[in-house]
């Protein structure tokens, strides 16, 4: 059973990863940028509350700018997250907390502040958790601002590569995410 779980894992692995590159390829071939999307804001700082294997993180975003209706994106962050512990009767032990390192690569493909998110990304737990590294699909709305210094916001959902029930973490499989446009 989990020889079948990790094969259906690593082909949608491979599907997204032909997706990435698809989109990669396409924009070699990308020819300008208008001047409203030449001045859209490359990076910002974000607070994620769930998702990305932790309970909340801040992150660092990058943007790179290839289209006027495709953005490629990365981020890496820092976040915090507790050992998954049910206790029904009797006393229970408090939780392990660990800190975690989420990051990821992304390609955004939508019209003036409205985006489409999919990609790949990975949290790093660090402490002495069963698993030290979750890797994870991802799919997102994403509300970009066209100027510095405003708000932005983002939706999003995870899908784990691997069997989830072998962690001893908190995994939520969606999150929301609020920043700022630097």
């Amino acid at each position: 059973m989990e020889i079948n779980n990790l094969k259906s894992h690593l082909i949608i692995l491979r599907i997204i990863l032909v997706i990435i590159l698809s989109f990669c390829l396409l924009e070699t071939y990308s020819q300008s940028n208008t001047d409203t999307i030449k001045s859209r804001p490359l990076s910002s700082f974000n607070l994620n509350l769930l998702g990305d294997a932790s309970l909340f993180s801040v992150n660092y975003e990058l943007l790179f700018l290839t289209r006027t209706n495709i953005i490629l994106g990365t981020k890496i962050g820092l976040g915090y997250n507790e050992e998954f512990k049910i206790c029904v009767w009797g006393n229970c032990s408090p939780p392990k907390k660990y800190f975690t390192i989420p990051h990821s690569f992304t390609i955004n493909y939508g019209k003036k502040k409205h985006f489409l998110e999919m990609g790949v990304g990975g949290t790093i737990i660090v402490g002495s958790a069963s698993q030290n590294y979750i890797p994870y699909a991802i799919l997102a709305y994403r509300f970009l601002p066209l100027k510095s210094n405003k708000f932005k916001f983002r939706i999003f959902g995870e899908y784990p590569f691997t069997n989830i029930d072998k962690y001893d973490i908190i995994f939520i499989p969606f999150g929301v995410s609020i920043g700022i446009s630097l």
